[in-house]
């Protein structure tokens, strides 16, 4: 793996602790404020699963045949 493809890891890596972590965090809080825990748990799918979606937006720089020929895979 060389430096380029690290980077992209650990980005993504923080990316998924942020779309995962920032949705089970409005889980916790939004009670606190009032908002009673299904309306909390549904908003909290929705950023989940909004973040993602934006998320797989940036794997689109390479198509799968490039990606099985970087892995050594068929061709």
């Amino acid at each position: 793996m060389n430096h380029e493809e690290k980077n992209n890891h650990t980005s993504h890596m923080w990316m998924m602790v942020f779309a995962c972590g920032g949705a089970f965090l409005l889980i916790l809080v939004l009670p606190l404020f009032g908002v009673s825990k299904n309306w909390s748990t549904g908003i909290a799918i929705v950023v989940m699963v909004g973040l993602h979606l934006l998320m797989m937006r940036g794997h689109s720089g390479y198509s799968h045949s490039e990606h099985n020929q970087r892995k050594g895979g068929a061709r």
